[in-house]
Formats: structure tokens, C-alpha cells, sequence
């Protein structure tokens, strides 16, 4: 929550707080890009991803690191034929080469269902824990939660002709 009596921001927050965007940003890029080989480069040596089991329950939550941990981490895309992560609040509080975060992000998943188009929308928030290393800011830890679920059928788009002005 923003402090409003707060001082204002020294330059080095002012970067290290870009730096830090731009990390849950790539996030998001290299999971809707599929760029597999990029995932692990976000997280910090020791670094993992926590994520509630798919198949719901009371399933223990699923805890991915290094090595192949990043590639099973992405197979969890499997079944989606696109996806679009978009990034909303990101709220960060830094302490030297630490840092803790929340990030909000709507999660749209297309998939196919019985040859049919489908769309779900998932309201994810990511608890977050940085580290920064070598100047570079990485995730330590990242935990997925979602709030909620939205599941629709996908309208096929016709071609709309672009007219100048």
C-alpha cells in the first residue's frame, strides 16, 4: 500500500522498482511466447515456482527449480493454445538486495473442447520474493494463487477491413 506522508522515492528505487516490473513483465512475455529456454534465466540460482495442483483439491501444491524443474514448470501450458497474461497491480517493497511483491494478473487461456474454442480467464495473484544478484533482480520465490475462474466459448473473428482516416 502506497504510504502517502512517505518521502519520495531516492533514483535507485525509482530503477530498482522499474527493474522489478520489468521482471514479472518478462514473466509474462516468455510464458505467451513459449520461450522455454528463457524461463529459468528469471529465477535466481535457488529460485522455484509454487503453483496449486491442477487437479485442484486437496492436492499439495507443486513446487518446480532449476534444471528440469523449468521445463515441467512449462509443460503446464500444454494444453492451452495460446495464452495471454496480462499484468495489472504490482506492489514491491525493497530492502537492499531483497525484495518482496504482489502481482495481480488476468490469465487467458485458449484451448480447444470438443473441436470447439474455449476461453478461460483466471485471476492470478503471484506472491513474490527478488533477489538481487550482480545488480540483476531475479525471482526467488514466486507462488501462484487464483481467486477465480472464467470459462467461455470463443467467438470465431471475422477479418474487419482497416479504413484510414
Amino acid at each position: 500500500m502506497v504510504d502517502p506522508t512517505r518521502e519520495r522515492p531516492s533514483a535507485s528505487e525509482v530503477s530498482d522498482r522499474i527493474a522489478l516490473r520489468e521482471l514479472v513483465d518478462s514473466y509474462a512475455h516468455v510464458l505467451d511466447n513459449r520461450l522455454q529456454k528463457q524461463f529459468g534465466t528469471l529465477f535466481c540460482a535457488e529460485g522455484r515456482l509454487v503453483v496449486p495442483h491442477p487437479a485442484g483439491g486437496d492436492r499439495p501444491k507443486l513446487v518446480f527449480d532449476g534444471g528440469d524443474g523449468w521445463a515441467r514448470a512449462f509443460a503446464l501450458l500444454a494444453p492451452f493454445t495460446a495464452t495471454v497474461h496480462f499484468v495489472g497491480n504490482h506492489l514491491v517493497s525493497i530492502s537492499g538486495d531483497d525484495a518482496t511483491g504482489e502481482t495481480y494478473c488476468l490469465a487467458h487461456e485458449l484451448y480447444d473442447h470438443d473441436g470447439a474454442g474455449r476461453m478461460s480467464v483466471r485471476c492470478v495473484r503471484y506472491t513474490d520474493t527478488y533477489l538481487r544478484v550482480a545488480d540483476k533482480w531475479f525471482f526467488h520465490t514466486r507462488e501462484l494463487t487464483t481467486a477465480w475462474i472464467s470459462d467461455q466459448a470463443l467467438i470465431p473473428s471475422r477479418p474487419v477491413p482497416f479504413r484510414s482516416v
